[in-house]
This record gives C-alpha cells, sequence and structure tokens, in this order.
C-alpha cells in the first residue's frame, strides 16, 4: 500500500508497474496505490547472453558494410584512374597508350571503346605523319625512287595482307616498277626499284588505263585490257584481287599504283590508297613545274638551246673535281655583220636569223655536243673526246653553215662567223677558264679578218692580259688627268693660211708614253668610254678656241671627231650647247665631224641630234668619205655640210692611177651635193698641187704640220694673228 516499502533499492528487479485507485471521492479515504515488481527475464545463447550476441551482429553488420563500401569503391575509381590516365596520355600526343580493365560491366567496354579510338587514332597519326613526310619530300624535289618507297611504306601499314607495286613511265619504251617485299633471311622489309624495258604493244596497254577499278586476278590472264605480258610483269605478285589506280595528267597516264589483295575490298576500303596516288600526282606535277622552272633557267627562250648559266652548269659537271678532267674542246662562236641584220630588217628578222643559225649547229654538230647561246649573236659548242684537229674540222664545218644564205623576210642574208677554239685540259680545266681563252682566241680570229677559226696559244693570252691592263688603266685615265689636246691645222688650198684646227686626242700614259688614237679609241669604244672621252674632248677644244680668241690667234674654226656610240644616248645636243655656253664660242666656231658608220644604221634619232646642231649653226662634217657605205641616196639622208676626203685615196694619187679618178668622182659627188670639200693626208706638194686643181677647198697633213700642242700651235706657219686693238 501507499507509503509501504516494497523492495530494497538498488536489486536487479526490472522497473516496477504501478496504477493508482481513487478512493477520496467515495469513501473519503487516501487513494491506493498498487505496485507490481519482477525480476528481468534472463536468455542466453551459447552461454553468452543474448544482447552480447545482438552488438556482436551489429558490429559485425558494420564491418561487412564498410569493406563492401570500399570494394565497390575500388571497383569503381580504379578503372577511373586508369581512364584518366590514358586519357592524359593520349592528350599528350602519346597514341600508343592503352587502357587495362579486366571487367565486363561498363568500364570493361568504356576501356574497350578508349583503346579501339586510341587505336585508330594512332593508325590516323600514323597515316598523317607519311602524308606529311610525302608532303615534305614533294617541297624538297625528292626523286620519284624516294617517294615511291614512302608510299609503299604507307600501303604497308594500311594494308598489311597486301602487295602493292608502284610503276611510272621513264620514256616511251622503259617502265620504272618500285615494290617492298619481305626478306626471308633476314625477316625485314627490302625496297626494290628497277627498270623494265617494254614494247610498243605494252605502251598501247599502258595507255588505255583510264579509270580505278579492282579486278579478280585471274582476269589479267585471260585477255584484260592489261594483258601485254610486259605490263603483267608489273603488277603485284599472284593475288586473287588486284586495284588498279592510274596516275593521269591530261591524256597521259604518268603512273599506277597497283594493289594485290585476298580478298575482294570493301567499297570505301581503297580511299586512302587513292589518297596516297593523289599524292603521287602532286608529286609529278610539282617534278614537272621544276622541270619546265630549270629549263626556263639554263635554256635559251627564243632558241631552245643552253644558255649562259646551263652552259656553265652542264660544263661544270663535266669538269668536277672529283671526275676525271675529260679531253673536249670549246667552240666560242661569232656571227659576222650581225648587226646589219637588227639595222636593216628589225630584230624579229634578226631572232629568226639566230633561230635558223641555232638549228644548223644542232644538225652539223655531234649527238653529244652541248650547244649553247651565250647571248646576242655568239653560240658556243662543247665537244667531248675531241682534239685539236676535230675541233678545227667541226669550226670549219660551222663556218661554212653560217655561210650559207639564210632564208629570212624580206629576202636571203648573209652573214658568216668566226670562231675561238680552247681545249680542256691544255687550255684551262675549268669552265671560266677555258671560256676565257675560247674568247681570246675569237677576238684574235675577228682581229684576223672575220670568217676564220682561230685556235687559242699563249701569245693570244699575252696580247689579252696587257689590252685588259691597258683598259684597267683607260678607265683611270680621265679622272687622273692623262687626256692631252692635240691640234693639226687645216689650211686654205688657195693660199695655205690656216683656216681651221682639228683637234686629236691623245694619251700621256705614265709607263708607255704618249699614246695615239689608234692604240686606245677601239678599246674606249667597246668599253664604253667613248662617251666621257668625247664630251671632255668637245670641252677642251671650245675652250682651246676661247683662249686662242683671247690671245688674238685667228682660227675660224676648230673641228671635233664624234663617235657614233656618243649620239646613242641622245644627250650630244645638251653636251653642246653646254659646252659653248661655257667657253663662250659662238656655234659657227665648232665642227662635229662623224663617220660613215652612220649612214649603215639608218638611225634617224642620230639624224635628228645633228640637225638640231647644223640648225644651232654647228658645222657637221663626214669623215673618211669613200672607206664605207657612202652613196648619193645615203648622203641625202645625213644634214651635213663639210666632207673630208681619205687619206687612203690622197696617198694613192702620185702611185695609182685609179686613185686620181675615184678623187674626181668623190669632189663631183661634193660639188653636187654643195658640201664644202676637205682633202686630209697631203703629204707632198703634187698631192696637194692636184688636190687644188680638182677643186678641194681645205687641205689637211703632214706637209703643213703634224698634229701638236696649243703651244706648238702658235708656231704653225700660214697662222694669223690679230693685230692689237688702236
Amino acid at each position: 500500500m501507499a507509503g509501504q516499502d516494497t523492495g530494497a533499492a538498488g536489486t536487479d528487479h526490472a522497473s516496477p508497474f504501478e496504477f493508482q485507485l481513487f478512493l477520496g471521492g467515495e469513501f473519503g479515504t487516501p487513494d491506493w496505490v498498487f505496485t507490481q515488481q519482477a525480476p528481468p527475464p534472463q536468455v542466453n545463447w551459447l552461454g553468452w547472453p543474448l544482447a552480447v550476441w545482438l552488438g556482436l551482429v551489429a558490429v559485425a553488420t558494420l564491418l561487412l558494410i564498410g569493406l563492401l563500401a570500399q570494394r565497390q569503391i575500388r571497383r569503381t575509381l580504379v578503372p577511373l584512374e586508369r581512364l584518366t590516365e590514358g586519357t592524359r596520355r593520349l592528350a599528350a600526343g602519346d597514341i600508343s597508350t592503352r587502357v587495362e580493365v579486366h571487367s565486363k560491366d561498363e568500364f570493361g567496354n568504356l576501356a574497350d571503346a578508349f583503346n579501339d579510338m586510341a587505336a585508330r587514332l594512332g593508325a590516323q597519326f600514323h597515316a598523317l605523319e607519311g602524308l606529311a613526310a610525302i608532303d615534305r619530300d614533294i617541297l624538297s624535289s625528292a626523286s620519284v625512287d624516294s617517294l615511291a618507297q614512302r608510299v609503299l611504306d604507307q600501303l604497308k601499314a594500311l594494308y598489311p595482307e597486301a602487295e602493292a607495286v608502284i610503276v611510272w613511265q621513264q620514256s616511251s619504251r622503259v617502265f620504272r616498277r618500285a615494290v617492298l617485299w619481305q626478306s626471308g633471311k633476314q625477316n625485314k622489309t627490302v625496297f626494290d626499284v628497277r627498270d623494265v624495258a617494254c614494247d610498243a604493244t605494252a605502251q598501247a596497254q599502258w595507255s588505255q588505263l583510264q579509270r580505278d577499278e579492282t579486278v579478280p586476278a585471274a582476269t589479267l590472264a585471260r585477255g584484260h585490257a592489261h594483258d601485254a605480258p610486259c605490263l603483267r610483269s608489273l603488277m603485284p605478285p599472284a593475288a586473287d584481287w588486284v586495284a588498279l589506280l592510274p596516275l593521269r595528267q591530261g591524256e597521259v597516264v604518268r603512273a599506277l599504283l597497283a594493289i594485290g589483295l585476298p580478298t575482294e575490298p570493301a567499297p570505301g576500303a581503297l580511299h586512302a590508297a587513292a589518297e596516297l596516288r593523289d599524292r603521287l600526282a602532286v608529286a609529278f606535277a610539282a617534278q614537272d613545274r621544276q622541270q619546265a622552272l630549270m629549263h626556263q633557267a639554263t635554256h635559251d627562250s627564243l632558241t631552245g638551246l643552253l644558255n649562259r648559266h646551263g652552259l656553265h652548269q652542264q660544263l661544270g659537271d663535266l669538269l668536277a673535281p672529283d671526275r676525271q678532267t675529260p679531253n673536249l674542246a670549246l667552240l666560242y662562236i661569232d656571227l659576222d655583220h650581225f648587226k646589219e641584220v637588227n639595222d636593216s630588217r628589225g630584230h624579229a628578222t634578226g631572232d629568226a636569223l639566230l633561230c635558223q643559225a641555232s638549228d644548223r649547229l644542232r644538225e652539223r654538230v655531234q649527238a653529244d655536243a652541248l650547244v649553247a647561246r651565250q647571248g646576242g649573236d655568239e653560240f658556243t659548242l662543247v665537244l667531248p673526246q675531241a682534239d685539236a684537229a676535230t675541233a678545227q674540222a667541226v669550226a670549219e664545218t660551222v663556218i661554212r653553215a653560217m655561210s650559207e644564205p639564210f632564208h629570212l623576210p624580206g629576202g636571203d642574208f648573209q652573214v658568216g662567223a668566226s670562231v675561238g677554239i680552247a681545249l680542256c685540259p691544255q687550255h684551262g680545266r675549268v669552265p671560266d677558264e677555258l671560256l676565257r681563252c675560247a674568247d681570246i682566241a675569237l677576238y684574235a680570229a675577228k682581229a684576223y679578218g672575220r670568217g676564220r677559226a682561230q685556235l687559242f696559244n699563249p701569245t693570244l693570252d699575252t696580247e689579252a692580259r696587257a689590252l685588259a691592263a691597258l683598259l684597267a688603266d683607260l678607265r683611270q685615265a680621265l679622272a687622273r688627268g692623262e687626256f692631252v689636246a692635240f691640234y693639226q691645222p687645216r689650211v686654205r688650198a688657195s693660199d695655205g693660211v690656216v683656216s681651221s684646227a682639228e683637234a686629236l686626242i691623245r694619251w700621256q700614259h705614265p709607263q708607255r708614253g704618249l699614246l695615239s688614237p689608234d692604240a686606245f679609241i677601239p678599246l674606249a669604244e667597246s668599253s664604253g668610254l667613248i662617251g666621257p672621252m668625247g664630251q671632255w674632248m668637245l670641252e677642251a677644244a671650245c675652250q682651246q678656241m676661247a683662249d686662242w680668241r683671247r690671245m688674238g690667234i685667228i682660227v675660224p674654226r676648230v673641228s671635233v671627231n664624234v663617235s657614233a656610240l656618243q649620239l646613242a644616248p641622245g644627250q650630244l645636243v645638251g653636251q653642246v650647247r653646254a659646252a659653248l655656253a661655257r667657253s663662250g664660242i659662238a656655234p659657227a666656231a665648232l665642227e662635229l665631224e662623224i663617220t660613215e658608220s652612220l649612214l649603215v644604221d639608218d638611225n634617224q634619232s642620230a639624224f635628228a641630234q645633228l640637225a638640231a646642231l647644223r640648225d644651232m649653226g654647228v658645222t657637221i662634217a663626214l669623215d673618211d668619205f669613200g672607206t664605207g657605205y657612202s652613196s648619193m641616196a645615203a648622203l641625202r639622208k645625213l644634214p651635213i655640210d663639210v666632207m673630208k676626203i681619205d687619206r687612203s685615196f690622197v696617198t694613192d694619187l702620185e702611185t695609182d692611177a685609179s686613185a686620181l679618178p675615184s678623187v674626181r668622182a668623190i669632189v663631183a659627188l661634193a660639188q653636187a651635193a654643195q658640201l664644202h670639200l676637205v682633202a686630209e693626208g697631203v703629204e707632198t706638194e703634187a698631192q696637194a698641187r692636184m688636190l687644188r686643181e680638182l677643186g678641194c677647198q681645205e687641205l689637211q697633213g703632214y706637209l703643213y704640220s703634224r698634229p701638236v700642242t696649243p703651244t706648238q700651235f702658235l708656231q704653225v706657219p700660214g697662222l694669223r694673228h690679230q693685230p692689237p686693238a688702236g
């Protein structure tokens, strides 16, 4: 009951059960509280309480869950790590990377897909590297043999079970075949390339290859379009199927890619092979372009012969230091009087003559000779295994060939040729030396009268070196002030009074002494120095006239020689006007002498300049009349005032009976043209008397004075002085 001690506290009893009975309201007594308490039941298993076992089971369950979770995490993360690492290595360029995942779940499938992708990428990278290597070979102009090996390597990688062959045409009857084959003994791939001779039938069958096709191998042996025995020999080794991929450029079959296959290829399987064939097409096109550019660089565009560069290249190959020095002859050929063709008929006709001349050279020399056009009207022949006698015989053949009339628009024309010969190894072992010796010999042949051949010899070399040294000195002579002006008087035929003077240039050489114009004027004209020299002489003569005028010396006119080359630039009028202005003399005090060579050129620019000078008041004289191309028709073209009879006619007046009629004709011609007549080269009184009687107005020659310095000129007989003023 309430307040009773129901049991000792702290005993092993279960928690008490209590309930309360409310009696106060009915009976006025305290409520009763009932308490029930019973000991807990004790359950054991295998001697251990059940609660212990339940705890152990809970712990074991947790451990199992942890182990299973760890296994599952490892099963998921390890493949992911491998896939991540493989992806990283593949991105870094390691196309050989592979991922190993040995499972049949989605990770295994993902790894298989990755490995397949890596393999495909590897194959594509390998193919791209091969194509890039082929492209590099194309850009570097590698040989077709090298390109063929590259392509075959690619084909072997793309089609491991196939046998590939590349065939291209070397010439009309020769094909070249390239193939890779496996060496049984050494177990390595061997590249084999060789020429195969084929007949006209094979050539015709080759030309019939029109399109890509795949045919059974047996078809090739049963009379297919490719049934020529030669072409069958070019095909791959025995195979069930053969893919033929011809390489055509325009209407020409340049090459053939043939692939032997064990089975019929699936559609699109040969796409990579076609790409390689197209790369070969690019290579052949590049090779053709390179050969065209090389031909253009080494051959003359007009005649098709080797040009200067091509000749040096091929001659250099023949004379290479690593080769035995061959015996050969080099002929340097120059057409005589070719300039007359261009001047009289025009450059188009001149080009036609050069083409005909080149054809004659090709036809009349040995087949292995090198024929080149050096430039202009100069040609070169290189004759292998030729001695002096052979070279001389060929040179004479060339001279005869060039002497035959050339059939040109507007009528036939005849020129001729001069030839210089140099021999290897006697005269030189390198191209430049041989060409120099042949050029020296050619110069001698022309100097000896043209139309002949001259073999080089050391004496010619000595003369050429001396000429070269003289030219080097001549280039410095003007700057060093080594030129001097001499003057030769011209006298009136009637009374011997000095009426004019001809200015003549001399060269005071520091070692050779005083040189006359014959020693250096031709060299000045050929080297282009005549222009500056002529301008210096013009200035010196005008200034001397001004000095004489101030001194009271009466010389009405001074004559200056003008080369036809001075008229070419078109600047002579300005130069004369400037010289007259600086000296202060009148145009009438100046006379310009030109030669008859100007008549043959029909140079309208030169004629116009002379006419302008004549309009200014300058006198124009025609020098050396009768020695060149003079005629009344030609004289009518030139604006001249004075005609000079050449000394060769005057010298022969006393000894040659035909000289007098010739001079009489010249005088008559001059009188008909109303020209002032001057005779030069007068050395005797008899010559002077005859010329005076014929009607010459002025005489010039040693009878009156040699060319002298300005100071000596003051002592010339017949020279008049101005009386002092006042």
